[in-house]
């Protein structure tokens, strides 16, 4: 397989938040990894800290929508998006002894 020199890798669409900066992206939904799963179809957008010092922030959003959001809903999107990760209880933000 072929390096990708850096002019060849996509360019996601980037924004400051909380004093680092953010690139935004979509990644593949339920329905989109199981055409079967029941329910309106939908796309993740995810928030990735671009130098590393943050957890990635996750947000469902109806396909589509970063492309169609301009930088004020970027903004609101970011606002709605909670960290991934978390115990067995559904805190976010805080990660299970037991993970390694």
């Amino acid at each position: 397989m072929a390096d990708r020199s850096a002019q060849d890798q996509p360019r996601w669409r980037r924004i400051e938040e909380d004093g680092v900066e953010w690139e935004a992206r979509v990644v593949p939904g339920p329905r989109q990894i199981d055409p079967d799963r029941e329910g309106d179809p939908e796309e993740v957008l995810e928030f990735v800290c671009v130098s590393g010092g943050r957890k990635t922030r996750r947000l469902a959003v109806r396909p589509g929508s970063l492309d169609e959001m301009d930088g004020e809903q970027l903004h609101r999107a970011y606002l709605q998006a909670r960290p991934i990760g978390g115990d067995h209880y559904g805190r976010p933000g805080k990660s299970m002894s037991d993970a390694g």
